[in-house]
């Protein structure tokens, strides 16, 4: 139709897309008035789902169009490069249909509903292009008509056919076809074409020449959905069948219609609900929950201990929260509650959830579902169990969410897509809506006071490391600080407001006499003062007050499983008791209570791990270990592997998954361990008599030495002349012998992150604020210190950064297309490289052997659902 540029209207500041049309058109008078016809038709549309027109101007003899710019890509083009499992395939359709019904109920057809005219936005948002305008087609020549090369059909087929029979040929209805009048129905054949290109990545009605395709439009029904991608539910081929009804009688006869069929295979799939046929590895769609899990993006850069590698920020808190405990807790039984009556139920089923809240009203229940490096926003309506998707799949990870007193918005904590380090906290509409940003820089899901006037969170400090406990108005203005705490945690804290308001709650991760420790505090709401209720030596984060006032539910570790329980403490005692005694690992990211004190969620955490080992290059892997839930430390001592389960126990392995020798002293937790490369020692962090201490020991587990009894961020690192260790406190890098003495402080970068095996390279990750956003680089220096020499942009979700062994590139963990594999970014530049190619699963730590020819590495699947819990309090 012309050409379409950016532009910016200097009246109201913002950036629009501004269509010039041909002079061919411009000089069809008959045809312009059309246009500006269906042009006001069209701009009267205020659709989310459907782009917006600005304006119809002239200026010069040209014609233009001001719409709304929208960054994103066709759907055809995204397509070709993204398979959309089920939960998004459908929220795409149902944006779809919803935008078609505000059409169809304003009279306006779109008659050419393709793919090429529906972009998705950089956020996953369906968007649909030119509503009305196909209609103008029909008064142009054959010869000026526009072709468009899809990534399914040739140029050829795909026309925009002139003449009574208006549409793009691969995407028309019967009736269009034969030249027929239209109504809403001929959409909807349309939509159910691009619905079938969707789920298989076929089109329905294909052919080499335009007049095959019209003849499988009029006389052929399509290959069956499923016979081309057995992992979607027969509901989701129904759906489509129907829409391609030849008769427009037996057609869906209405979007709205469309829709609701949509919606209710949209909730009843992402409660588990739709049975699925087995998943199909080759097929386009694969629904989460026949293809299990993906590994959630860590709100930290997660790194794991091995030869020439340090840790970096507060992974330790991380690695022991997944399941390691040495803590006794008390066995009684707590009061005012009735456990044998409780009521629990799992909210979600998909094996993907993330963190999650209850309304005070327990009407709903609001949670994160990760997909790979994606992560959307739910709610479910917990007297009719519909889930509603209020935030679509984007790069960015939710940190907390919460609701408002009345329960009527949700606040939510999440980063963005330039780091997983720094958070915003929004809040938006429970059902739906636009986010509104609070407050930048917030780490925990924000607590109200009794009066719903002002909100309480926590706010990381990483140099040094600290944790701030900040009040501030509802809308997030006027924030002032209330407390302060040392910590070797940085953002590893959550809070709670009592319900009388006089108390705040936190479990802070403190440095206290050269040990680590998790308390539990009370801060009072008015002057800020702290006072100790209850110390654990092992991590618990996530707490809720008790309506009466009477204690907190606490999430801590049983010492005999490892697994994660919630617990309850009294106030103003601080005595401990079980809430539950059960299988579950209860993860301490969440926990929330309803306002009457009888219902709460919390997230269920399961993992198992098996190690494999592969070439260097990650080809020719063999699985050598299975049935496990491994901790985050793998590495190789000598020719043997050297790893640890959630328990703390280490063990050695051969690499063909012989001869498993469990080490003697791994009764305290070995943690974040890391092997010397002349085999004879390794390192690894313990936590003994509540402190978190860095040991070494030789080969066989015997001789254990304790090198520093100042608390640890992370692990020490076994450099290449196997004798020396470093290792990081919350304030320094310290050098020390691998035997044991006294430990030199370095002048290096406290977020140091690695070094490479000739022990002249260094790399760390920095952190700057660039046009208002906060940017991660990788920053390669000397080992001995000094300038930079390179940076590099981090991965969005890379964990567990490390050098290669030939020193070129740095090696990570990164989860794309619901898989995590092991990628290389090289040091001479470019885009980052994939290693392994494993389709599924996730993927937890990799070390290379001492001689760079063998890769280890351990991956499996994790599981993490919601849970609700009812029924509990004793009858009043």
């Amino acid at each position: 139709m012309g050409t379409v540029w950016v532009a910016e209207d200097l009246n109201l500041g913002r950036r629009v897309a501004l269509k010039f049309l041909s002079e061919s058109l411009a000089g069809n008078q008959p045809a312009l008035d059309r246009f500006r016809q269906e042009a006001r038709t069209a701009s009267s549309l205020n659709h989310p789902n459907i782009c917006t027109i600005y304006e119809i101007g002239e200026e010069n003899g040209e014609y233009f169009i001001a719409m709304e710019l929208i960054q994103g890509e066709p759907l055809d083009r995204y397509l070709s490069h993204h398979r959309p499992d089920l939960q998004e395939l459908l929220e795409i359709a149902i944006q779809i249909a919803d935008a078609l019904d505000a059409a169809h109920s304003s009279g306006v057809l779109h008659r050419d509903i393709k793919p090429a005219n529906i972009l998705i936005s950089s956020r996953g948002q369906a968007k649909i292009l030119d509503f009305g305008l196909a209609k103008l087609i029909a008064t142009r020549k054959a010869e000026a008509q526009p072709t468009y090369a899809g990534a399914t059909i040739a140029a050829a087929e795909n026309l925009t056919s002139p003449g009574t029979a208006v549409g793009t040929v691969a995407f028309m209805s019967p009736e269009q076809a034969r030249g027929r009048d239209l109504d809403a129905r001929s959409d909807l054949f349309s939509f159910g074409a691009v619905l079938y290109e969707m789920a298989t990545g076929k089109l329905p009605f294909d052919g080499q020449t335009t007049a095959l395709i019209f003849d499988g439009i009029l006389n052929h029904d399509p290959v069956p959905v499923r016979d081309l991608n057995t992992a979607l539910p027969p509901k989701l081929e129904e759906i489509i069948r129907t829409a391609l009804e030849k008769d427009r009688d037996l057609r869906y006869q209405s979007a709205a219609e469309m829709r609701a069929e949509l919606k209710r295979l949209k909730r009843d799939s992402s409660s588990g609900r739709v049975p699925l046929a087995g998943s199909s590895a080759s097929g386009p769609v694969r629904s989460s929950a026949a293809s299990g899990a993906a590994a959630a993006p860590a709100h930290v850069t997660q790194a794991h201990s091995g030869r020439k590698y340090l840790f970096g920020g507060i992974v330790l808190i991380a690695l022991i929260a997944a399941g390691l405990g040495i803590y006794f807790w008390s066995s009684s039984r707590p009061r005012g509650f009735n456990l044998q009556n409780m009521k629990i139920s799992e909210v979600t089923t998909t094996g993907n959830a993330g963190a999650a809240a209850l309304s005070p009203d327990r009407r709903y229940i609001v949670y994160a579902l990760h997909d790979g490096a994606e992560e959307s926003l739910w709610v479910q309506q917990l007297a009719t169990g519909s889930n509603v998707q209020v935030l679509p799949p984007d790069q960015a990870h939710f940190v907390a969410v919460s609701f408002t007193p009345d329960g009527n918005y949700i606040m939510f904590v999440r980063s963005d897509k330039s780091t997983t380090n720094f958070h915003y906290l929004y809040q938006m509409p429970v059902l739906g809506g636009t986010p509104r940003l609070l407050v930048r820089d917030v780490d925990s899901a924000p607590v109200f006071s009794p009066d719903g006037k002002q909100i309480a969170y926590v706010r990381g400090v990483p140099n040094p490391s600290a944790n701030d406990f900040l009040v501030a108005n509802a809308d997030g203005t006027g924030e002032r600080l209330l407390a302060k705490r040392s910590s070797f945690g940085a953002g590893g804290s959550r809070v709670a407001w009592s319900a009388d308001g006089r108390l705040l709650a936190t479990v802070s991760p403190e440095t206290r006499d050269s040990s680590g420790r998790w308390v539990l505090e009370t801060i009072e709401a008015r002057t800020g003062q702290v006072h100790d209720l209850h110390v654990s030596p092992v991590p618990a984060e996530a707490l809720a007050w008790l309506p009466d006032g009477s204690g907190l539910l606490v999430v801590g570790i049983d010492s005999q499983t490892g697994r994660g329980q919630i617990y309850f403490v009294s106030y103003p005692q601080g005595a401990i008791s079980r809430f539950t005694n059960d299988l579950s690992n209860y993860s301490t990211c969440c926990l929330d209570i309803s306002h009457d004190g009888d219902a709460l969620v919390a997230l269920q955490d399961t993992s198992q791990s098996d190690i494999w080992v592969a070439k260097a290059d990650g080809s020719d892997a063999r699985q050598v270990s299975s049935g496990e839930a491994l901790s985050d430390s793998l590495d190789w001592l000598g020719d043997r592997l050297i790893s640890g389960n959630i328990q703390g126990e280490a063990f050695l392995i051969n690499a063909d998954g012989t001869g498993r020798v469990r080490l003697p002293g791994s009764r305290d937790a070995h943690i974040a361990i890391s092997a010397c490369p002349d085999a004879k020692h390794f390192v690894y962090t313990t936590l003994h008599n509540g402190a978190l201490e860095l040991w070494s020991s030789e080969a066989d587990g015997s001789n254990p030495v304790q090198l520093s009894t100042r608390i640890t961020r992370g692990g020490g690192a076994c450099l290449s002349d196997s004798k020396t260790v470093v290792y990081a406190t919350t304030d320094s890098i310290w050098r020390i012998p691998v035997t044991g003495g006294t430990p030199e402080k370095l002048d290096l970068p406290l977020a140091l992150t690695g070094f490479s095996r000739d022990g002249k390279l260094s790399f760390y990750t920095e952190q700057s604020m660039e046009n208002g956003v906060l940017i991660s680089r990788f920053v390669l220096a000397p080992a001995s210190g000094g300038a930079s020499l390179k940076k590099f942009d981090v991965p969005f979700g890379m964990q567990s950064p490390r050098f290669s062994p030939d020193g070129k590139a740095i090696a990570f963990l990164l989860t794309r297309d619901r898989a995590t594999n092991i990628w290389e970014q090289p040091l001479s530049g470019g885009n980052p490289v994939q290693l392994t190619h494993f389709t599924s699963g996730n993927m937890f730590a990799f070390a290379w052997s001492a001689d760079g020819k063998q890769l280890a590495f351990s991956r499996g699947q994790r599981r993490t659902d919601v849970v609700m819990m009812s029924n509990f309090r004793n009858a009043q």
